[in-house]
């Protein structure tokens, strides 16, 4: 957009050295050097906006404990939320197990050191999915806030889902209430014995209401799903 005064203080590689020597034959730092000035517009293309992350990782009695054992969960879980942090994307991160066993984020955050405290810790109950979460979550979610992808990582426990919350309400209406809130989708990976659990009630079900879910045969399993759902969410 023009020219300005360069001084010693400025970086080296600004002088324009072209325009200087005509200014003067004889360069000056600070009075006979210049540089060049930049504008910047905006284009027409809107920024690509960051899709937050709601992480949901199985910590019941049947999982390994990550400060003790190799843990695949929790590796996948820091693959997913790493890829989703290098983006700007904020996460919230659930470590669930038995009925109000739970650790969570604040809510959704950028800190990294955050969100890997709360996936290597270890709870190691019973078996409940925290409903109450999910509803406190969404229920109240402004549409003007960004859309967020839904996360769980669980075994056949995942249908705990089903069970009411503490108020009542059905646990596959907060589900569905959730999903349409959320706007982002929502994916579980499932550690299964049986593919039939897929075809059954509660599946079918959560597959009407928009949840993508997958397979694996033994936890190593997500290591693949975690960075192919990092490739295409957050690549």
């Amino acid at each position: 957009e023009g020219l300005e005064p360069w001084d010693v203080g400025n970086p080296m590689e600004e002088v324009d050295w072209l325009q200087s020597v005509m200014v003067s034959p004889l360069p000056i730092p600070g009075m006979t050097t210049v540089r060049r000035t930049w504008g910047v517009m905006g284009g027409q293309d809107k920024e690509k906006e960051p899709l937050d992350l709601d992480l949901y990782v199985d910590c019941s009695g049947s999982i390994p404990n990550p400060q003790q054992n190799f843990s695949f969960l929790a590796l996948a879980g820091a693959i997913v939320v790493i890829s989703a942090l290098r983006t700007g994307a904020r996460v919230q991160a659930t470590l669930w197990s038995g009925r109000r066993q739970f650790d969570s984020t604040p809510g959704f955050v950028s800190d990294e050191r955050a969100i890997l405290r709360v996936l290597t810790g270890y709870l190691g109950g019973g078996t409940a999915f925290p409903n109450h979460i999910l509803r406190d979550t969404y229920q109240d979610r402004d549409k003007s806030k960004r859309p967020v992808h839904i996360l769980i990582l669980s075994d056949s426990g995942i249908d705990t889902m089903r069970n009411s919350d503490e108020r009542g309400t059905p646990g596959l209406e907060i589900s569905a209430m959730a999903m349409e809130k959320a706007r982002g989708g929502g994916t579980m990976v499932l550690n299964l014995y049986n593919k039939s659990f897929l075809e059954n009630e509660f599946s079918k079900a959560c597959k009407n209401m928009g949840w993508e879910m997958f397979m694996v045969t033994d936890w190593s399993g997500l290591l693949q799903f975690a960075r192919e759902f990092a490739r295409l969410k957050y690549g």
